[in-house]
């Protein structure tokens, strides 16, 4: 009989089990009856009979048991059995099954919620039409790459690509909005950009294509859900009137809805037309210019039928056809490459490998939990020694037995799951309202959450069950070596957890007291975009000279200078790779005028300041010097084609994740004015100075928007992340800490309970209390220990990898290491010492009466 056969008889015998038993049962009574006749017509009495037919035939019942064997409905009933006889016991024990369940919806709890967050991020698909088939288009090369796009080259792909059913196209601005102090995050779109996407309106309408891009069309903006709240008061009449953007007048034509999604990770306030882009912006020569910098973010839907690969294929193929008509803007051997739009983050490896670590941490929780109910339950099997006892004598073997018990711990486990998943919910709802997520991100698990939890149900029972029932079944229970592990793999993880997460501590309070080697709490940066007006290099001179001279007479303002990236400008940073005693470093090369070290507050370590418009000269870094010339005089050496006349302090301004951070600063000339961002440096908080600093940029030029950022709330942003993980690893931490003390009271319990006989004979003949005390602990004394240096290591394997947000911190930083095994050995003595503390004052008479 084949698999399948055999599968639909089982399921048939399952599902009409009562009437095929009872038509069973009706049978073999025919048989029985039938066979008593004919005995009775041989003349033997009817009583007689029957009881001879019974005995040939055997017992109906027996038969019965027979055929359900046959069919596999046997193990059914068994498993049945023994679940019903497992909530009996868990139920006769409230506190235990309080106590489990409890500690496993804390360890399942961390993980749903971290396996909720890497599901929206990575799996998740955004709530958009067909998102699969969304792709988000990039230039590569063999020598680098790009996100951005030339506008030009987007309308090329466009018009004549013949896999993609549409292009669309995004660009990010920051544009003055009214009155407000502050400029305002704006998307300038294609007009097809919401319909591709399938986005509703909340009230009005959102741009359409040949109504809204076209040459005659009036300027029209749309108002982003949040914003629109926020600003309006979700007040629906403003749909009809004007509002200005850069001084310049557009009518609201709609708001998005609440949970609209969009492409990439931008969420603007504002949306308006790409083609209004020389409106807003004036003197932007974006939409014509072919550099290969590019401008805008270009996304394209697949055609039905058509993979990303053959997307690409086709647009290599228009890539050699528009590097015929602008030969000096497209890259050699430049091609297109089509990356999955349609989810946040897709395959991010930052975003990844940052989920991977935070799975890591959930797991050890999940170690540690599964360690202690391990413990619990082989503590709890010496009270079962005579249930199992008499259960062998009668004939049930150790595997039945077992599997009993086994089944106990599935049930715990999931109670447990059950629990962990509204815990997980709560957190991972706690998290997306904390953050910075998108609107359409919910916590409501969906069905990989389910399964998630269901695997891990599973995988809990095994790790914390399997062992013990198998242990209790065989009566081994009595053997430490499984407590001893148990007893270390607590402890290692608790101690690793808690010494990564005293590193994060470290961290952000180093960041917070220590100098990162530039001035930033008396800096405010102005970024002009003087280039996204379509200033030339003399030009942008002759206004950032105008505009020096009247901040230097601002009074409160003490010097200015000029830098062609804004230091904590995360969205302006430009990098060179460089082999450094044989290993690739990157390096951040600034663009600087001579005030721009004073100014920043780095210090000139050797040599001199760099002379305006100096050529072949360069000032460079400490800790570049030291690599690329360890124990030599960097003083008039050659850095490329350039000279080394001055040694400056580390000032990892970009690169806050580095200590030593290299960097390379070159005399500012004229074909990088358009670009300069000019940095401020004032007596006291410039808070109270950025409104007028700004008014006067934008007196020079009224089309100028100055974007004015103060340095010290960048810092603090950049540093957020690192406070945010030292939060959450502090918080696995702690719960690791009590999990594993508790774990340890009750191991420690168990051991004094299976030891009260010998230590009544102790007391009785003269043993004192630490004498006691010192005979049960003993047993706990290595594992201890030996999980406190697998901690140890653990944490400086986990710390190299969080080497990256460890800002001035070293992974193996003594402070962190020396007070995460105060507190681990803290809170275990207190643990280990209850306990066995009360074992000492035990009554031997008492207790050995009773024994």
């Amino acid at each position: 009989m084949t698999f399948y056969a055999q599968f639909r008889s089982w399921l048939k015998w399952l599902v009409k089990r009562q009437e095929l038993e009872a038509g069973m049962k009706s049978e073999l009574a025919f048989h029985i009856e039938s066979y008593a006749r004919d005995l009775v017509r041989s003349g033997i009495p009817h009583s007689e009979a029957i009881r001879r037919a019974r005995i040939e035939f055997g017992a109906i019942e027996s038969h019965t048991d027979e055929m359900r064997a046959s069919v596999g409905l046997r193990v059914w009933d068994e498993a049945w059995a023994d679940l019903r006889y497992a909530a009996r016991r868990l139920q006769k024990s409230p506190a235990f099954t309080l106590s489990a369940v409890m500690i496993l919806a804390v360890g399942v709890g961390v993980n749903v919620a971290a396996f909720n967050q890497f599901n929206m991020m990575v799996w998740k698909s955004l709530p958009v039409r067909d998102p699969n088939s969304l792709v988000e288009l990039r230039r590569r090369s063999p020598t680098g790459g790009t996100n951005a796009m030339p506008y030009p080259s987007l309308i090329f792909y466009g018009e004549h690509t013949k896999t993609l059913s549409a292009v669309m196209a995004t660009m990010s601005a920051r544009v003055d909005f009214e009155s407000d102090p502050q400029p305002v995050s704006a998307s300038f779109a294609t007009a097809n950009y919401f319909a591709e996407l399938g986005t509703a309106a909340a009230c009005g309408r959102l741009m359409s294509p040949g109504r809204d891009d076209a040459s005659s069309a009036a300027p029209v903006a749309v108002l982003s859900f949040e914003f629109w709240q926020r600003r309006f008061a979700a007040d629906q009449s403003i749909v009809g009137k004007i509002i200005h953007l850069n001084k310049k007048p557009a009518m609201v034509i709609g708001v998005t809805s609440y949970a609209s999604a969009s492409l990439g990770n931008e969420t603007p306030a504002v949306w308006l037309p790409i083609t209004e882009e020389p409106y807003f912006v004036e003197g932007s020569k974006a939409l014509a210019d072919m550099s290969p910098g590019g401008s805008v973010m270009m996304w394209g839907r697949l055609a039905p039928g058509v993979t990303a690969n053959v997307a690409e294929q086709d647009l290599d193929r228009l890539t050699g056809e528009l590097r015929k008509q602008y030969l000096r803007d497209i890259w050699d051997n430049e091609f297109i490459k089509a990356e999955p739009a349609g989810r946040l983050h897709g395959t991010d490896r930052e975003v990844f490998g940052a989920l991977a670590m935070a799975g890591m941490l959930t797991l050890a929780i999940l170690a540690v939990a599964c360690a202690n109910l391990g413990g619990l339950l082989l503590a709890r099997g010496v009270t079962r020694e005579h249930e199992i006892r008499v259960r062998l004598a009668i004939g049930a073997s150790h595997g039945r037995i077992a599997r009993q018990l086994f089944t106990e711990s599935l049930l715990l486990a999931s109670l447990g799951a059950s629990a962990g998943l509204g815990l997980g919910y709560l957190a991972f709802r706690v998290m997306l309202s904390a953050s910075d997520a998108p609107k359409w991100a919910s916590a409501t698990p969906d069905w990989r959450v389910y399964l998630f939890v269901l695997v891990l149900s599973v995988v809990s029972a095994v790790l914390f069950g399997l062992a013990p029932a198998l242990k209790i079944a065989r009566q081994e229970q009595r053997r430490t070596t499984a407590r001893q592990v148990l007893v270390g793999a607590q402890v290692a993880t608790s101690c690793a957890l808690l010494i990564v997460a005293g590193l994060l501590v470290r961290a952000v309070h180093h960041e917070l007291y220590s100098y990162p080697g530039f001035g930033y709490e008396q800096v405010l940066a102005v970024d002009l975009n003087l280039d996204a007006h379509g200033y030339t290099p003399a030009a942008a001179r002759a206004y950032l000279e105008q505009l020096d001279g009247r901040l230097r007479a601002t009074p409160g303002v003490t010097s200015v200078a000029l830098s062609s990236m804004p230091p904590l400008g995360h969205d302006r940073i430009s990098t060179i790779t460089a082999d450094l005693e044989k290993r690739p470093a990157e390096i951040h090369p600034y663009s600087v005028d001579p005030d721009f070290l004073s100014t920043m507050g780095i210090p000139l370590l050797r040599g001199r300041n760099l002379l305006p418009g100096e050529i072949h000269a360069v000032v460079v870094s400490e800790s570049l010097a030291r690599r690329e010339w360890p124990g030599e005089d960097p003083l008039g050496k050659l850095w490329n084609e350039d000279v080394v006349v001055g040694v400056a302090g580390n000032a990892p301004m970009n690169a806050l994740n580095y200590t030593n951070a290299m960097e390379v600063y070159h005399a500012a000339r004229l074909a990088d004015m358009a670009g300069m961002v000019v940095l401020v440096k004032t007596v006291g908080s410039p808070e109270g100075l950025m409104t007028r600093v700004k008014s006067i940029a934008a007196n020079l030029d009224p089309k100028v928007f100055p974007e004015v950022h103060w340095l010290k709330s960048d810092f603090h942003r950049n540093m957020q992340p690192v406070e945010m993980a030292a939060t959450i690893v502090s918080l696995l931490g702690t719960l690791a800490v009590l999990l594993a003390a508790l774990g340890l009271g009750g191991l420690v319990a168990y051991a004094v309970s299976e030891r009260k006989k010998e230590i009544a004979i102790r007391i009785a003949l003269g043993a004192e209390p630490v004498q006691v005390l010192s005979v049960i602990l003993r047993q706990f004394m290595w594992p201890v220990t030996i999980g406190l240096l697998a901690g140890f290591a653990g944490a400086a394997a986990v710390s190299r990898s969080l080497r990256a947000i460890l800002f001035g911190m070293s992974n193996l930083d003594a402070l962190s290491y020396l007070v995460a095994l105060g507190i681990v050995a803290t809170t275990i003595a207190i643990a280990a010492l209850l306990p066995a503390a009360r074992s000492s004052r035990l009554e031997p008479i008492r207790q050995l009466r009773y024994e």
